[in-house]
């Protein structure tokens, strides 16, 4: 869990439960990754650090605007759908010779693109 700093100084962890709780109201986002960002956020932040009253709604109002935004690290496409910004981990995880948009992609542009040793070519 991750722990934030409170205007006082101490240190406040969610309990379990209400992160499963969050984590069951706001299913489009990524509730780990946004409590993360709360943390570097008040670390930042130290006058806006919150009371121990008042960390509990900082959190869920963090996440209800994460969400309606359309989540974490998401942005909106022309169509209206959601969809996640790719990062520089999936560039070395995805293979993106399998994915048949980025071929097309590549045949359009370039007219030719790569997979197993193989060219292709429009």
């Amino acid at each position: 869990m991750p722990a934030m700093i409170l205007n006082t100084g101490e240190v406040w962890e969610p309990a379990q439960e209400q992160v499963i709780k969050w984590k069951s109201l706001y299913q489009a986002i990524d509730v780990d990754a946004e409590l993360n960002a709360m943390v570097g956020w008040l670390d930042a932040n130290p006058k806006k650090r919150k009371t121990s009253r008042g960390i509990a709604t900082f959190c869920n109002s963090w996440l209800k605007r994460a969400q309606d935004k359309g989540g974490s690290g998401m942005t909106k496409r022309k169509d209206g759908n959601p969809t996640r910004d790719m990062s520089s981990l999936d560039d070395i995880t995805h293979d993106f010779n399998n994915c048949p948009n980025w071929r097309a992609f590549c045949l359009k542009k370039y007219g030719q693109y790569y997979s197993n040793g193989q060219r292709y070519t429009a």
